[in-house]
């Protein structure tokens, strides 16, 4: 279930995107989501193309996920 949207920003409300945050098993990651959209592409094949990436807001974060990666190995 979503929750609902918040009546007003909240502290880490940065004006142009909004902090992902997860809780996990290895702990609470913070996460920021960029959005990269390639509408004017010369190659049709990239034409309308978007691409989201999340990336971390901070130490810790980058910390847990890399940890969680190298478990993976």
């Amino acid at each position: 279930m979503v929750p609902d949207r918040p009546r007003q920003a909240g502290p880490d409300y940065l004006g142009f995107a909004v902090p992902l945050r997860l809780r996990t098993e290895r702990g609470e990651l913070r996460l920021l989501s960029t959005l990269t959209h390639f509408g004017t592409a010369v190659d049709v094949t990239l034409a309308e193309l978007k691409l989201e990436a999340f990336l971390p807001l901070d130490q810790e974060t980058a910390a847990l996920l890399a940890d969680a990666m190298d478990g993976r190995r």
